[in-house]
């Protein structure tokens, strides 16, 4: 009896050393890529990103798209708002030979339009489907819309990431996550 207590005593010990020491390194990259997207260092984002990504989109023109996104291209500027991200982590799957964790964060920003916007109940109910929150709101002022919403990152440690934690952002439809995770893993992440 006392060493069935003892056993288990050490399986639950071991296993919150395993757990500690591989939630910190991914704890201290979701800080990373975090305060990169909040001062918007391109290249930081991008070095934090997960590097499959660029078998679809090369890096150069990832960056590009950033750039003109947050620089106001094509009739719409992108404005991210300082809020408290309260990062909630969730279990870390280890599948084949790679790890991953959902990292659920808030997520504030201001869509500023060249264009004098003529119906916002309809766009705010556009950007309410599209972003999956109820959060929006329109400043007929500024002519912008107000966005708060959680959002995830799905955190990525394999041989691709020289082993380290690197990010895909979870979108509506998991178009990025559907090209380059398995259906095993995206079935375990519950994508």
């Amino acid at each position: 009896m006392k060493t069935k207590l003892i056993s288990s005593l050490i399986i639950v010990f071991v296993s919150l050393q395993m757990y500690s020491q591989t939630i910190e390194p991914l704890k201290v990259e979701v800080e990373k890529i975090y305060q990169s997207t909040v001062v918007l260092d391109y290249d930081a984002i991008l070095d934090s990103t997960y590097p499959r990504v660029f078998e679809i989109f090369p890096k150069e023109q990832m960056k590009e798209v950033l750039m003109s996104t947050f620089n106001g291209a094509e009739g719409i500027k992108v404005k991210l708002l300082p809020t408290p991200p309260e990062f909630s982590f969730g279990e870390i799957f280890k599948i084949d030979k790679q790890s991953f964790c959902l990292v659920d964060h808030n997520l504030a920003m201001q869509l500023t339009l060249d264009e004098e916007v003529e119906d916002s109940e309809m766009m705010i109910s556009i950007f309410k489907s599209a972003m999956e929150t109820e959060k929006v709101t329109f400043d007929k002022e500024t002519n912008s819309f107000t966005i708060h919403k959680r959002s995830t990152m799905i955190g990525i440690y394999d041989d691709f990431t020289a082993n380290s934690w690197k990010f895909l952002n979870k979108d509506k439809n998991n178009v990025l996550a559907n090209k380059l995770l398995s259906e095993k893993v995206i079935k375990q992440l519950g994508l």
